[in-house]
């Protein structure tokens, strides 16, 4: 599978309206998921996720016009969800560098109790790390708001580049605590690592990592 980076592969849009297509949809991704914690992205074939959906092999093609068509929408889908998580903590009237640290450290707890979504996840969102840095909307929108509350050090022009690094870093955390189980001590630490290198609000971090 090859990256889309500039012009996102298509989703098929002929037969997908209606209750039962938005089913469909959603079980072809929900497969996909749960293949992803046995193979690579790469080795993903509409076959193999129609079986594990209980669906005919012509019945992808309906909703998808390809494999990597899927995985756009999957990682959409997840990140979509990663944002619904940084809306809910924007509702608790809670800092910025509060927001940028707490989603890391919740999607740890989230694997803890379910390590094998997580792995597939992770390998999901690594495939094509391009495009899940575009869509992180709202962590971009965090950090510049972190900036301007004085919490984060960072120039204007540094910004893209510090989002590749702290998306990287997440899904690493993520992969580990998949494999292996990380305590929370230790996801604290890597994220202090990255977050003090953006010239972090020392006080603050201690304050949101004892809370």
């Amino acid at each position: 599978m090859k990256p889309q980076t500039s012009k996102i592969t298509s989703i098929k849009t002929a037969s997908k309206s209606g209750s039962k297509g938005m089913r469909a949809r959603e079980a072809l991704m929900d497969a996909g998921i749960a293949l992803l914690g046995e193979v690579s992205p790469r080795e993903l074939t509409a076959g193999t996720i129609c079986i594990a959906a209980q669906m005919k092999r012509p019945s992808f093609y309906t909703y998808f016009d390809s494999v990597d068509a899927l995985l756009d929408a999957m990682i959409r889908r997840e990140i979509d969800r990663l944002e619904a998580l940084y809306d809910a903590q924007g509702a608790a009237d809670k800092s910025a560098l509060h927001r940028v640290a707490g989603i890391p450290l919740l999607l740890v707890e989230i694997g803890q109790r379910d390590q094998t979504r997580i792995k597939s996840v992770v390998a999901l969102m690594g495939a094509d790390p391009s495009l899940t840095h575009l869509r992180m909307d709202n962590l971009r929108r965090d950090i510049e708001d972190a900036m301007a509350e004085g919490s984060l050090s960072l120039l204007p022009t540094q910004i893209d580049l510090f989002v590749h690094i702290y998306v990287a870093g997440i899904l690493s955390l993520l992969g580990r605590n998949a494999e292996t189980g990380l305590s929370r001590g230790e996801v604290e630490g890597a994220l202090g690592i990255l977050l003090r290198g953006a010239g972090a609000d020392a006080a603050l971090l201690e304050n949101i990592f004892n809370g």
